[in-house]
């Protein structure tokens, strides 16, 4: 399953490039969260009545719903889905990897039991140190890139956010009906900017191929695997997905796209990853539930 998730979610960003070449970026966020809706939906009908009275419940408490679907995927995939106009699908991934260290940061201020221990504050300044070098060094070339590169950060961030948000308003909810409230809050969020944009032209095979791909198996499917995953061998080793999707999301990127893989984009990769090990591992220790954050 570990193996599957990484396969995966290592290729959403390849996919993502691909619909890029015929869609707008708000078109292909709503194809994707609607897909996915509509499939955790039909799962949900087939789970009985306790999943069922999980989402009635969630549907009386529509502004912490909102919340989660907006930090957890709506803002996170536009931001995403725009940044990687100008930046490499392996980088987003490499980028993205560094959710753990803004769960660091944030923590102080949205939950007081999350108090940082030394080797957690020594990986996020190792973390920090990777996102600089990526930023500074591997998308400087232009404007665009360096925005894009932003945008990452910026979808990093509010993953992070979500997690708090989870822990503190849906602890112990089905994880299909925390994962098919923020798909559908996300499709109808998008919904008015996917209209304005319309494509101009029929979409290829394959872009059509890659939104499927994205939707039922990148957003519905994946999460079912990612919570499984868990239930099964813990949060702590489910974890380690998120240190094996930048490599694979390389590797496709090199393969099908020909992007460069560079020294600086190894060296952040790496920092990075060494910063979210320390941070993860630090929490371990700790009592009580976990923060889980998407990887992607």
């Amino acid at each position: 399953m570990l193996a599957l998730m990484s396969g995966i979610w290592g290729a959403s960003y390849l996919l993502i490039k691909y619909a890029l070449r015929d869609l707008s970026e708000p078109m292909i966020v709503f194809c994707r969260t609607a897909l996915a809706t509509v499939a955790l939906l039909v799962l949900i009908r087939f789970q009985g009545k306790e999943t069922m009275q999980a989402l009635r419940d969630v549907r009386r408490r529509p502004g912490a719903a909102f919340a989660l679907g907006l930090t957890a995927i709506g803002l996170p995939f536009i931001l995403i889905t725009y940044g990687e106009r100008t930046v490499p699908s392996g980088l987003t991934a490499v980028l993205i990897a560094s959710a753990p260290i803004f769960i660091a940061i944030f923590a102080p201020f949205l939950d007081r039991s999350e108090v940082m221990s030394g080797p957690q504050w020594v990986g996020l300044m190792v973390g920090l140190a990777g996102l600089v070098l990526l930023v500074g060094v591997e998308q400087v070339h232009s404007v665009g890139a360096f925005f894009g590169a932003l945008a990452m950060i910026g979808a990093a961030a509010s993953y992070g956010v979500s997690g708090f948000i989870l822990k503190r308003t849906f602890s112990g909810m089905p994880p299909v009906v925390t994962t098919v409230v923020s798909t559908g809050t996300s499709a109808l969020v998008v919904l008015p900017l996917a209209v304005a944009q319309p494509p101009t032209e029929v979409p290829s095979g394959l872009t059509i191929f890659a939104l499927i791909v994205l939707g039922l198996l990148g957003t519905a499917y994946a999460f079912i695997i990612y919570y499984q995953l868990i239930s099964e061998i813990g949060f702590g080793r489910a974890s380690v997905v998120a240190y094996t999707i930048p490599p694979v999301a390389l590797i496709y990127g090199a393969v099908l796209l020909d992007e460069k893989i560079t020294r600086a984009t190894i060296g952040g990769m790496a920092l990075i990853l060494i910063g979210v090990y320390l941070i993860a591992r630090g929490r371990r220790t700790r009592t009580g539930p976990q923060v889980i954050v998407a990887p992607e």
